[in-house]
């Protein structure tokens, strides 16, 4: 079991009235705005919505607060992901009957389908030299495996074959490991695994407690995720073996959960969802210094 350093913990209070450190970005009640991801100069965030009764893919400017909807159209458009210059991004529709993997530019021009499977592809990120796409498929045993798609090229590798669902996978800064959760009977834990030799550890295995969404940040020092580990969903951070978990996040209600993280270009800011009963929020965290 690891051990939670206590030390750096924020008081609830302190979450609570420290609009320096934690504020929301964008919110409409009964509405979830999901996925939230920053552009590398902080200024823009992408992110999903279910505004209009389908999930549509929108790019915010937070200078002035300028919203456009990347994808207009009548199908389900989600699970977006920014290559590592911004120009283009990879996301799942359900446009062609099933959700496949698509890419197009970040003004939504040059869509292009890149999985045609009849196994639902979900998951994209890309690779940080934006060579690959990881994504996550039930092509092969009905399970989620890991798979990753060479742009140039269309060939697409499976990388795991487990029973188990495998979701979630991010490489790490060099591109030496890869970061995922797996899910079996008991709950959901993060494993890291070489990209030589593909041997994966467990890092969290903690049974029961759920946890998810991993990644990086973006020298390769710590991994974020979210966990329930106190009783409520909430951000925590961990080296790479699974050493000093720390807890980043407080919850200010009973019932509200804290997930899908995503950390500044500077490793300065997170961002992460807020979710209280059927409204999902775009939080802003200024990590501390210390």
């Amino acid at each position: 079991m690891v051990k939670i350093i206590t030390g750096l913990f924020f008081l609830n209070t302190i979450f609570q009235s420290n609009m320096e450190f934690c504020k929301i970005l964008f919110r409409t009640e009964g509405i979830e705005k999901a996925y939230p991801q920053l552009s590398n100069d902080s200024k823009k965030i992408l992110y999903q919505s279910n505004e209009t009764g389908k999930w549509q893919l929108l790019i915010s400017d937070l200078e002035d607060n300028n919203q456009v909807a990347i994808t207009k159209d009548n199908y389900n458009n989600n699970f977006a992901n920014w290559s590592a210059d911004n120009e283009w991004i990879t996301f799942v529709s359900d446009r062609d009957g099933n959700e496949e993997i698509y890419m197009m530019r970040s003004n939504g021009k040059d869509m292009k389908r890149l999985t045609n499977h009849k196994g639902s592809d979900i998951h994209p990120y890309f690779s940080p030299d934006s060579r690959y796409i990881l994504f996550n498929s039930t092509r092969g045993n009905g399970s989620y495996d890991i798979y990753r798609y060479t742009i140039k090229t269309g060939l697409t590798e499976r990388i795991t074959n487990t029973k188990e669902d495998e979701n979630y996978a991010r490489y790490s800064p060099d591109m030496k490991s890869i970061v995922y959760t797996k899910t079996d009977k008991k709950s959901d834990d993060l494993y890291v695994m070489n990209v030589t030799n593909k041997v994966s550890e467990n890092i969290t295995n903690t049974p029961e407690i759920p946890d998810n969404w991993p990644t990086f940040d973006k020298n390769g020092s710590w991994i974020y995720f979210s966990s329930m580990k106190n009783g409520s969903n909430c951000i925590f951070k961990m080296k790479p073996d699974g050493s000093e978990v720390t807890q980043i996040t407080y919850p200010l209600e009973d019932d509200e959960e804290h997930a899908r993280v995503f950390i500044s270009q500077d490793n300065k800011t997170i961002i992460f969802n807020k979710k209280v009963g059927k409204t999902i929020e775009i939080w802003k965290y200024r990590l501390d210094p210390s």
